[in-house]
């Protein structure tokens, strides 16, 4: 680092997430968006005017300028070009999940950031969740006891768009959810997912992606876990996502809702009742965890090979949903 302030390129506003993202880093002391690159004129314009930056139609553009890091928040089939695009003109990287849509993809990815010695985080915010942090810390208390087996879900609503195109994502609701729960659990337990059988479908939405998806799946450890993917929240619920843990020990049961910060409204005047949801993702910590390693030049704290973990995990699952098999999880 040259200067105390940490100098930022996003790479593309086509993902939900790039709008909190940029909303974090702008509000970060010492951090400053110098510019936008998006090859979406109206897009890109209209962010690098809400976050008061300017944009450029390409990312050689971008790359070129006084930055020390990206943020890439594109379609998930070029999170591969903008990383090693980023990596060859020598700027950090955190990239949205998943890493990529294929192992081979991702392995060059991460080899690319070690050759050219810049770091590569993986955006999961879930595990900076407070809840999450604390139910790691139960799951781990002697009054539990042993883990048995862990429910997990993480619904959402239907993104649409490039979302739905498999060209451009990489699958559907499988790929897109499986990654965030998977990183958890290895956060969690420190063990990998040895096997996973999976179901899919598209009958919510119609389409040619997955919609729905439920996973069996075991860790390194024995523990047993079950995990619905699905897209099945309508369009008008409160929240994107709804990520949830149960975890059955010998001594107890935890339950972890990464999304329970929300408040109830019971009207007296009128025979109404609504809950208001207000999200807490660990966004802010996961983001302010990349701009410190960058400052300091330390590790981050989520890495490519974490991205690729997750990434296996979810191409099983697809793999187990189209076989009908159970499949091995094989890490490269």
């Amino acid at each position: 680092m040259t200067t105390s302030t940490v100098k930022v390129a996003m790479l593309s506003f086509a993902h939900l997430h790039a709008v909190g993202y940029a909303t974090i880093l702008k509000a970060l002391p010492g951090v400053e968006i110098t510019v936008i690159a998006d090859d979406n004129a109206e897009r890109g314009q209209q962010f690098a005017q809400m976050f008061e930056t300017q944009w450029v139609p390409s990312i050689d553009e971008a790359l070129a300028m006084d930055i020390d890091c990206v943020v890439i928040c594109s379609e998930n089939v070029n999170h591969k070009p903008m990383t090693l695009a980023a990596a060859k003109a020598g700027k950090h990287v955190l990239c949205e999940k998943p890493l990529a849509t294929t192992v081979e993809d991702a392995q060059e990815m991460i080899a690319a950031c070690d050759e050219a010695g810049v770091k590569l985080m993986t955006a999961f915010p879930v595990r900076f969740n407070s809840s999450i942090v604390a139910l790691k810390d139960a799951v781990h208390s002697e009054h539990f006891g042993a883990t048995l087996t862990v429910m997990g879900r993480n619904p959402g609503t239907n993104p649409g768009g490039w979302f739905v195109d498999p060209a451009l994502s990489g699958g559907g609701a499988v790929i897109d959810h499986t990654v965030h729960v998977v990183d958890v659990l290895r956060f969690i337990y420190g063990a990998e997912v040895t096997e996973v059988y999976a179901q899919s479908g598209n009958k919510l939405a119609g389409g040619v992606s997955d919609d729905t998806g439920l996973l069996m799946f075991k860790l390194s450890n024995g523990v047993p876990v079950s995990l619905d993917t699905s897209w099945s929240r309508p369009s008008n619920w409160p929240i994107w996502g709804g990520v949830t843990l149960d975890v059955i020990g010998e001594f107890g049961v935890l339950f972890a809702n990464a999304y329970n910060n929300n408040y109830d409204i019971a009207e007296t005047t009128t025979p109404s009742y609504t809950w208001q949801a207000v999200e807490h993702t660990g966004d802010p910590e996961m983001v302010t965890a990349f701009i410190e390693a960058v400052r300091n030049d330390t590790d981050v704290p989520v890495t490519g090979v974490d991205g690729l973990r997750a990434l296996e995990v979810a191409l099983a699952a697809m793999k187990s949903a189209e076989t009908n098999q159970l499949e091995p999880v094989t890490q490269a």
